[in-house]
């Protein structure tokens, strides 16, 4: 990802104006080589927004933008792709010279990038061999193919990978019609597939069709009868005659075993489920009960973990057919691609970690192992219990309507106004202008008033029509999440200022490996009694499930209260930064323990914390800080900054 797409992607996650000077500093560039980012940016498409308050992405355009293309690699990045991607269409092999002349570099440039590439071969078990100037993979069919796999997979899940810069297929023109047919096949043997797993089997299908009209075919396994019966043989089968007819192309029976394999992977076994009228009565028909006893132990954990409100019965029964096509997926080693992956980790970052919780509980008590891309389907699932909760979406906003004495007129208003935000706002006066000058309620933190209505007062206030309009709401809408943010922010404060202490306070010169980095800390927590034996245990292995960096700040942390004494903040600033994932350097560490007794609150500050934190401006103040005073400081400005 170049400079231009890491601006991009930034600013997309802002929720403010960004100043120039301040992704100056976050970018290590020039506020003019900002400037310069942002018009080349524009020239293309006009994605970011900019005023005196500094730039921000234009939502709209931006989600056209990222439905309609793919971000560019950088030219190194796409060389070594070209390359690979040649040699696995090539089977015969492919001229280093023809390399050097089509990519426009000279012949050492591609030796370079042969001897770069060499790793990412031996992972999968892969060969590149060189008879003078001719280079040639060579290895296992199914490990070509999964190299095939990790570079469609690396895309997005619109087509366009099909396009600038892959070279896998001859034609892609075959995709839609391939897709479209095999969805048809599916539904005549009642087998359900999402759009997200559809896409992943027409990947699949265009990885054996060209694998197999290129005389690549898996070798002939052992007859086995009982494989004919199941469903997803007989789709195999119907999808067989479909290419014979259809592109003359004849499968195997190898290679018809392994596309029943590959529909299974992808497709629920359990028919033509109506989702609106699935529940725990009738889930039984659908899932083997081993998997509704797992899916409940889980769910029971999750609401222990992150003191939730109970989960309903419909989140329930969707989540259970997850959990069993999940594990259905793991016993063949099967791992479906999640294109939003990136985007739910950095967005939602409390959603994902309660993902990884689930994650960690299939991995410790069911062996069940989940990559990143599993990790994000689980938290759509979780995402749509907080759709339904109000729980950590909002704090009450106390409202004072008052309303122009006519008749009872006002009575319509008010009804709509409570009927369309019951869960975010509690009215606690109403009475009409002439009297409510002295009577207003000390705790009041947002005025409805009629339009031309003045009330002589610091109080937030809205003005709206007779007759409440569409703009209306809007406005009042925002004004209300507005101040729920700002009241749970100012609730919060005292909370999170409390887990800063001195002895935990570091500021750092040295470069330091992440992995020291990680057991001086926990040391250093376990010999000042915040933290039990095993605490350091427990934070590799969240760790190790799914970096907890977020652009420049890490937030190294254990899913569990167990080993943790006392809460916690542990902040170690890195002037210099530190490599905290692959290409990912960040400048602030942050690692948190949650006990018991603290534990209800993490799930209401966790986003809020990453997302004060994940400010090149504040960054920038931190790193300043000398002595835990100086940080202390910062932070309350911070937190007085942010109201």
């Amino acid at each position: 990802m170049d400079n231009k797409q890491k601006i991009l992607h930034y600013l997309s996650q802002q929720k403010h104006w960004v100043k120039a000077k301040d992704l100056a500093v976050h970018f290590s560039v020039s506020e003019r080589q900002i400037r310069k980012y942002i018009a080349s940016i524009n020239q293309d498409a006009p994605l970011i927004l900019s005023s005196i308050k500094g730039y921000q992405v234009d939502k709209n355009e931006y989600s056209q933008y990222l439905s309609n293309q793919d971000g560019p690699l950088t030219e190194q990045e796409n060389r070594r792709r070209y390359i690979l991607q040649k040699l696995l269409m090539h089977t015969e092999g492919y001229d280093l010279f023809d390399f050097a002349d089509e990519l426009f570099v000279s012949e050492a440039t591609i030796k370079k990038d042969i001897h770069a590439i060499r790793p990412l071969i031996h992972r999968y078990r892969l060969n590149l061999i060189r008879s003078k100037s001719i280079l040639r993979l060579i290895g296992n069919e199914e490990a070509m193919r999964k190299l095939m796999y990790s570079f469609i997979s690396d895309y997005s899940f619109h087509d366009l990978f099909l396009q600038d810069c892959f070279y896998l297929f001859q034609s892609a023109d075959d995709f839609h019609s391939i897709q479209g047919e095999m969805k048809k096949i599916l539904e005549g043997y009642a087998l359900t597939c999402n759009d997200f797993a559809l896409n992943n089997l027409t990947i699949h299908l265009m990885i054996i069709l060209d694998r197999v009209e290129n005389g690549c075919m898996l070798e002939d396994s052992l007859e086995n009868s009982e494989l004919n019966d199941s469903v997803s043989y007989q789709a195999a089968l119907s999808f067989k005659n479909y290419v014979q007819k259809e592109f003359d192309i004849c499968l195997n029976r190898s290679e018809l075993i392994n596309l029943s394999f590959i529909i299974d992977n992808n497709t629920n076994r359990s028919g033509n489920i109506n989702y609106d009228y699935l529940n725990m009565y009738n889930i039984h028909n659908y899932v083997e009960q081993k998997y509704i006893d797992i899916t409940k132990d889980i769910i029971q954990k999750v609401e222990e973990n992150y003191f939730l409100f109970p989960f309903k019965e419909n989140f329930i029964s969707k989540f259970t057919l997850h959990i069993q096509n999940l594990f259905f997926r793991s016993q063949h080693h099967f791992s479906a691609k999640n294109p939003l992956t990136d985007i739910i980790k950095t967005t939602y970052p409390l959603i994902y970690d309660m993902a990884v919780f689930i994650a960690q509980e299939l991995e410790q008590k069911y062996d069940v192992c989940l990559n990143e891309d599993e990790i994000a389907f689980i938290s759509f699932h979780i995402g749509s219990y907080f759709e339904d909760n109000s729980f950590s979406k909002m704090t009450m906003v106390n409202c004072a309507f008052i309303y122009t004495d006519y008749y009872d007129f006002y009575k319509s208003v008010l009804n709509k106004i409570i009927q369309k935000f019951e869960d975010k706002i509690a009215i606690t006066n109403v009475m009409p202008v002439s009297a409510c000058h002295d009577r207003l309620n000390q705790d009041i933190d947002l005025l409805i008033l009629p339009i031309g209505g003045y009330v002589s007062c610091k109080i937030k206030s809205v003005s709206i029509k007779p007759f409440l309009d569409e703009q209306d709401l809007n406005q009042l809408e925002k004004a209300v999440d507005e101040i729920s943010f700002l009241k749970q922010r100012e609730e919060l404060k005292g909370y999170i200022l409390n887990f800063f202490s001195e002895p935990l306070f570091y500021k750092k010169t040295i470069p330091q490996k992440k992995s020291d980095l990680l057991k001086e800390m926990t040391d250093d927590l376990y010999q000042l009694g915040y933290t039990k034996q095993g605490f350091y245990d427990d934070v590799n292995n969240r760790e190790a499930l799914s970096s907890t960096s977020f652009h420049d700040v890490a937030v190294p942390h254990a899913l569990t209260s167990k080993y943790i004494h006392k809460s916690f903040i542990s902040i170690e600033l890195f002037k210099d930064g530190i490599v905290w994932a692959e290409n990912k350097i960040v400048h602030v560490v942050m690692m948190i323990g949650i006990n018991d007794h603290s534990r209800r609150i993490f799930s209401k500050f966790f986003d809020q914390i990453i997302y004060m934190f994940d400010n090149p401006a504040n960054i920038e103040k931190l790193l300043h800080a000398e002595h835990f005073d100086d940080f202390f400081i910062i932070i309350n400005e911070i937190f007085q900054s942010e109201q």
